[in-house]
């Protein structure tokens, strides 16, 4: 699925709804800001770790060694 950011005008913000209300639940969906943001935050993540820049870490590891 693409994600689209859009930026609408009050005045046509409630027709703008009313035509996305009409696609099925599986074809649009509304993303807040703050699910908006964390994808960014994931996408960027993710490229820097494709990049070398940050290492992943394996969980269980990290809870054998701090315990």
């Amino acid at each position: 699925m693409q994600t689209i950011t859009l930026e609408v005008q009050e005045s046509v913000s409630e027709k703008f709804m009313w035509l996305l209300s009409h696609f099925k639940k599986d074809e649009v969906s509304i993303i807040d800001n703050k699910r908006l943001e964390f994808l960014e935050r994931l996408r960027v993540s993710e490229k820097e770790i494709s990049e070398g820049k940050i290492k992943p870490f394996n969980l269980e590891n990290l809870a054998k060694n701090v315990s």
